[in-house]
């Protein structure tokens, strides 16, 4: 039998994944459809004596149809294989070995060969199987590389059509239950980052060419620009920027935020599905242009990116245009917006004045100061004395304004002209109480705003942000300081006696007194903060109910430090839903609904007992920790409300998931 064989010639070896001609359909089919039945339906006639054609290795672009196909829904019949596999039973394999004659064996051979296979062998079911291993080759084929043996090659190379994986045993899942969690393998995506705000659930409206790309980023960047001048914290620009971003098509973009400047970064990926590539690059898409990756698209020479930078250096209080920013970018993120449409009511909103002028602004100011002196037990003399030295203080601050003085001098010229007119007029024999009127007045000299919007900058992950406003606020703070300092000394110069900063803590007014001029006073705040009038209104209900829960746990008597907290957590959870019902931002109502729980005597005891008193610094260092941590809970209360009541807002954003999907 060894005799009578005849080697293989070199051109009937196994094709390689690279080099022969591209086989028939039905060599390629075991590797696709029903690859589970191996060989048996696609095999060619063989003969032993090196008849006919052998056996042909599947290639790469075999197991490349193979995969293509595993990926679909298959027939469920194999076809019939063109040919009849040799079919040798164990009569004839006795007769073959009997036979010492070639020409016998020849006709034993042409025998098997033509044995039909049955209609079970020819038609068989595809089944549920495991992957379908590379086949096994002998003589010739590619030689395993050193130190890998046959045994070791990648099994599941190609796959049947319903492969299914192997689940792990109980070793494995204790393996992964012990094991650390994997690193990331890519950078979040900036959408992400909408996951937790109004506007998580945006439409499309258009892709953005490269040319175009760069109008979406300085519209971008004009509206960061009014947000911030107005008063927005970090957390609303940065949302807002990624939502406009976004919806034009502008998607790979990074935002820095600082305490002064807005920096936008977008990489173009042109190559990796944009707008131009659309238009007639989508035969480079199936060449594999959609593999690349984020570093590949960094890497590109050809890659165009654009930065864009704006440096914001003045505030003003305008709620009402915040609000109308807000109401823009909630528009924008509908999907039916332009951006031609929208530069235009970006436009608008800066051209359009406030709504109250400066006289009516002036007058709630002082009022405020009368109803905040009123409902902190300052006495009906003591409030006037407070509305008094309040427009002296606007008329002083507007001509340091105008010549441009720094806002430490200011702060400190304000403080100084309150503090003097509070104890001269005191030892003067009026009956009022110095601490009471400097506190309220204190209140309303504060940067409220600038304190909430640190707080919330830090808390949200923006510390760069938080530092230059703690700094700018701290000088603010120290001005403060420098004008209580400088009026008691100016007091006793003139022969004053010191101030007994204990009859600051004598009985505190009535709950109904204290709550009703409490509510009159932050809706006069709301006004000096340009919020809308019919802001005003949810404004004084968000503080009506922290008020409720303030005066109940000081009757309960849980302690100062956690009845603050708790009445800032419901101010802040009102002010949310509100805000959502409103679609404006939370700060526009939360800010002014805090205004009864700011610490304006303790300020002013600390201050006082640091500065005259310096013979035992422990009380003031005492009462400036409890204002500061004061401060720190109407902060954190704004934060955590916005927080708690995210579940039971989702429906009234005008960008709600029930209306609005991405496309």
């Amino acid at each position: 039998m060894t005799d009578q064989r005849t080697p293989l010639r070199p051109s009937a070896a196994y094709p390689s994944s690279d080099g022969g001609e591209e086989p028939d359909a039905y060599v390629v089919e075991p590797f696709g459809p029903g690859g589970d039945t191996t060989l048996t339906g696609a095999a060619r006639p063989v003969a032993l004596l090196g008849a006919g054609t052998p056996l042909v290795r599947p290639t790469e672009a075999q197991a490349l149809l193979a995969r293509r196909r595993a990926g679909h829904a298959a027939a469920d019949v194999v076809p019939d294989a063109p040919q009849a596999l040799p079919v040798l039973s164990t009569r004839l394999l006795r007769q073959y070995g009997d036979t010492p004659e070639p020409e016998k064996r020849r006709e034993l051979l042409s025998a098997a060969q033509t044995a039909p296979l049955s209609t079970s062998a020819r038609r068989r079911r595809r089944t549920d199987t495991g992957p379908v291993s590379r086949p096994e080759t002998t003589t010739v084929g590619p030689v395993p590389a050193p130190g890998k043996s046959a045994d070791r090659m990648q099994r599941g190379a190609y796959p049947s059509t319903r492969a299914q994986a192997a689940r792990p045993g109980g070793r494995s899942r204790l393996r992964s239950m012990l094991q650390g969690e994997a690193a990331p393998t890519a950078p979040m995506r900036v959408v992400e980052r909408l996951s937790a705000s109004p506007f998580a659930n945006l439409r499309r409206f258009g892709e953005s060419t490269s040319r175009e790309a760069r109008r979406t980023l300085n519209f971008a960047l004009r509206l960061a620009e009014t947000m911030f001048h107005y008063g927005a914290d970090a957390l609303d620009v940065e949302n807002a920027i990624i939502a406009v971003c976004t919806t034009y098509g502008v998607e790979n973009v990074e935002v820095d935020i600082t305490n002064q400047a807005v920096t936008i970064n977008y990489i173009a990926d042109d190559r990796a599905g944009g707008a131009d590539d659309r238009a007639g690059g989508a035969d480079d898409r199936a060449g594999g242009d959609d593999t690349r990756t984020r570093e590949d698209v960094f890497n590109d020479p050809d890659t165009n990116s654009h930065t864009v930078m704006r440096v914001v250096r003045s505030w003003t209080d305008n709620y009402a245009g915040l609000a109308e920013t807000h109401q823009l970018v909630a528009d924008i993120t509908g999907g039916e917006m332009p951006r031609g449409e929208a530069e235009r009511r970006l436009e608008a909103v800066n051209a359009k004045p406030k709504p109250y002028p400066r006289w009516m602004v002036r007058t709630a100011t002082a009022a405020a100061a009368v109803a905040i002196t009123v409902g902190i037990g300052g006495g009906v003399l003591g409030a006037l004395v407070a509305g008094l030295s309040s427009v002296l203080n606007q008329f002083v601050a507007h001509r340091l304004g105008a010549w441009r003085i720094p806002e430490f001098f200011t702060m400190a010229a304000q403080s100084g002209i309150l503090t003097t007119m509070a104890l001269l007029l005191s030892w003067s024999g009026l009956e009022l109480s110095p601490a009471r009127v400097i506190a309220g007045g204190i209140i309303l000299l504060l940067p409220t705003t600038r304190m909430v919007s640190t707080m919330q900058d830090a808390i949200n992950g923006f510390p760069v942000t938080a530092a230059g406003r703690l700094l700018s606020t701290s000088m603010a703070f120290l001005g403060l300081v420098a004008g209580i300092a400088g009026g008691i000394s100016v007091a006793g110069y003139a022969g004053m006696p010191r101030v007994d900063v204990s009859q600051s803590a004598f009985d505190p007014v009535g709950p109904l007194t204290n709550g009703v001029f409490m509510l009159i006073a932050t809706g006069l705040i709301a006004v000096t903060m340009q919020a809308k009038p019919r802001h005003v209104l949810a404004t004084t209900v968000a503080a009506l109910g922290g008020l409720v829960v303030y005066h109940t746990g000081m009757a309960a008597g849980v302690g100062a430090r956690l009845d603050t907290a708790l009445a800032a957590v419901t101010s802040g959870c009102v002010a949310t839903v509100l805000a959502a019902r409103l679609r404006i931002p939370q700060l526009i109502l939360a800010i002014p609904a805090m205004t009864f729980l700011l610490p304006g005597l303790s300020i002013f005891r600390g201050l006082y007992t640091i500065t005259v008193e310096t013979d035992s610094y422990g009380p003031g260092i005492v009462g400036l920790v409890n204002a500061m941590a004061a401060i720190v809970a109407l902060a954190s209360g704004v934060v955590l409300g916005k927080y708690l009541m995210r579940p039971f807002v989702g429906h009234l954003n005008g960008t709600s998931t029930r209306r609005n999907r991405r496309r």
